[in-house]
């Protein structure tokens, strides 16, 4: 039931809250539970994530959370956060009692595999049941928000009026997930790890300054995260091998599980040498200081430091950077009397973001922007409308998900056309909000029309 509620969340933080920022944004919804019950498998929720990286999406939105790890969802997160998915979990809502107790998946957000959300409530302090467990990134809106319900009875009999006020953090984190939308809109190039560090950068700081187990980077701020993303800021991917290998002492490693190289078949605690992997990256010349670096995922193929490790995730770290160079520290570990991996296998994964200075742009004549205003009258309406705009012009009609419903031209000489409300198989569509979008001299415009009863 609450499925509907986090939807609409998802439209208004992708669609710039009525659709009309993004028409073409898609909605895959993917049922995990059985029945009406209100759990789901470790298998069926992996199994959404690959499913929702394999159909292109690039945000998705987990509103719930259990108080037990999982190895399916913790590789599935992997999968989906260097394959172009972006997991976003809600922290949980334990926090009166077990608030630094890790809730899963959300806690993979610490291995940069998601990103892990806390409610905030209208003071910008952490909700009070808000849990704020490892990986904490930030906080969103969670506390008495407003969105739609359905019309029709739940499995319990309650009716709602099609709108409901509820709290969680299951109702914070799609405001995160929409601001992902917007990114990725914004800057399709974006990748991997980027997005977290984006909202965490961008994030409001809240008492106590600077980040903290409780409430992360603070607040969500999506405007301020759009903005770091502007179109003249350049983002360079790469990946890089690792340069120097200096031994960082010898010890047990204890890991949880299976790991690359030699640790596929060697069980139990082993006796390993760390050595500490760096390699320094010069930026290009186009690219003007200041600049943000951060390692990602994708490309990483070193570990932590760490003589414990539940299980194997890629790890770096930028250790010094200046305006014309940043280096990257990782580990790996030699096992005693066992064949290494090479160490040139040993590689960091980047993202940098930052002005850069471009080519003056060249000229070129335009057409004279045409003063016709794109409008549809009557509006609302019940039979037919008339849509008004350039002369000559290509028209589409979609529906709030963005399907196409019908397309036209505008009359060469009136700039006009009559939508009777029919659709292009000649069914009449339902009631409900629909977009007009057409290619003008000036560009596209948009405009809004309601179809009544």
């Amino acid at each position: 039931n609450e499925g509907a509620h986090f939807d609409s969340l998802g439209i208004a933080g992708v669609c710039g809250g009525d659709g009309g920022a993004n028409p073409g944004c898609h909605l895959v919804p993917i049922k995990i539970a059985s029945g009406h019950a209100n759990t789901a498998t470790s298998f069926d929720i992996a199994r959404a994530m690959l499913y929702a990286t394999r159909v292109g999406a690039r945000a998705m939105n987990l509103s719930f959370a259990g108080g037990g790890p999982s190895r399916l969802e913790r590789l599935a997160m992997q999968e989906a956060i260097t394959h172009g998915c972006v997991v976003v979990a809600a922290a949980g809502n334990r926090g009166y009692f077990d608030g630094p107790l890790p809730q899963y998946p959300a806690a993979y957000a610490a291995d940069g595999l998601g990103i892990q959300v806390g409610a905030s409530d209208a003071w910008d302090q952490r909700a009070s049941w808000s849990s704020y467990g490892p990986g904490l990134d930030l906080l969103a809106p969670g506390v008495d928000i407003w969105s739609t319900w359905m019309t029709y009875p739940t499995p319990l009999g309650i009716i709602r009026p099609g709108y409901i006020m509820l709290s969680g953090t299951s109702f914070a984190a799609p405001f995160a997930t929409g601001t992902v939308g917007l990114l990725a809109a914004a800057r399709p190039e974006l990748m991997d790890t980027d997005f977290q560090h984006l909202l965490r950068e961008s994030a409001d700081d809240l008492p106590p300054a600077g980040p903290d187990q409780e409430t992360g980077w603070g607040r969500l701020d999506a405007a301020a995260a759009l903005r770091a993303v502007d179109p003249t800021l350049g983002i360079w991917h790469d990946e890089v091998a690792g340069a120097t290998f200096t031994g960082a002492g010898l010890g047990t490693l204890r890991l949880g599980e299976p790991g690359p190289a030699a640790m596929e078949r060697l069980a139990g605690p082993v006796r390993v040498e760390f050595i500490a992997v760096t390699t320094t990256v010069v930026l290009p010349d186009s690219f003007v200081p200041p600049v943000r670096v951060w390692p990602r995922v994708g490309g990483t193929f070193t570990m932590r430091g760490d003589l414990a490790l539940p299980y194997f995730t890629p790890w770096a770290e930028v250790i010094a950077q200046d305006d014309r160079s940043f280096t990257l520290r990782g580990y790996i570990a030699r096992v005693a009397d066992s064949t290494c991996a090479p160490p040139d296998q040993a590689r960091f994964g980047f993202t940098v973001l930052g002005p850069v200075r471009r080519a003056a742009p060249v000229a070129a004549p335009r057409h004279a922007p045409s003063a016709a205003r794109l409008a549809a009258t009557p509006d609302p309406f019940r039979a037919a409308t008339r849509i008004t705009g350039p002369p000559g012009a290509p028209v589409v009609i979609l529906d709030v998900a963005g399907r196409v419903v019908r397309r036209g031209v505008l009359d060469g000489r009136m700039g006009s056309l009559e939508w009777d409300g029919l659709d292009t198989l000649g069914r009449r569509v339902r009631p409900g909000l629909y977009f007009v979008r057409c290619e003008g001299p000036d560009g596209p415009r948009l405009a809004r029309v309601v179809r009544l009863e």
